[in-house]
């Protein structure tokens, strides 16, 4: 599949992505699911959510790294560098452009009208984004695994959410756990 129009397909794909993905990586989750899973099956559903795992987990935006690697799994190193390149183009206009206007923009009434709705869709697209992940966590899972996935997951929302915990320290504590609980036989019940 590394042919001259499935690159360019990678590239016009990425390129929408990266022109309606308001909010950041979570936000844009759906839309890219959509494309990549739906659409035009480079991903299966759960090659899908190891990349938003691993992307969420390596350093950078989950957008970069999610174009990074759909692209060299679709079209090798020139797909990698095709979906990267076209994913952060729209959102570099944007913020050339806003940055441009913003001065003369910055207290107009119907600006700031588009901007809280765009937050609004933001919120709901996180939302989608939240459930997926979710239903796919907890799709093969017995009981008693499923039971310690969500006291984990309750403990580290709490933790980074309410007491300040630094997320990284959330996450080693909470592989430790999952060992911890691996090395007990919970994760087989």
């Amino acid at each position: 599949m590394n042919d001259l129009g499935t690159l360019f397909e990678v590239f016009i794909t990425f390129l929408k992505i990266g022109a309606v993905m308001f909010g950041g990586g979570y936000a844009m989750i759906p839309i890219l699911r959509y494309e990549v899973v739906v659409r035009h099956h480079w991903l299966s559903e759960s090659e899908f959510l190891d990349l938003i795992a691993i992307a969420e987990s390596t350093p950078g935006p989950i957008a970069i790294n999610s174009a990074t690697y759909i692209g060299y799994k679709v079209c090798g190193v020139l797909g990698s560098i095709a979906a990267s390149v076209a994913v952060i183009l729209p959102p570099f206009f944007v913020i050339l452009a806003v940055a441009m206007a913003l001065q003369k923009f910055y207290e107009n009434y119907y600006v700031r009208s588009v901007l809280n709705g765009i937050r609004g869709a933001i919120i709901g697209l996180a939302s989608v984004a939240l459930i997926t992940v979710v239903k796919g966590v907890f799709k093969d899972l017995k009981f008693l695994s499923a039971v310690a996935t969500t006291i984990i997951a309750v403990i580290t929302f709490l933790a980074v959410a309410v007491f300040d915990v630094d997320p990284v320290i959330a996450i080693a504590a909470s592989a430790l756990l999952g060992l911890v609980l691996g090395l007990a036989g919970i994760w087989l019940l």
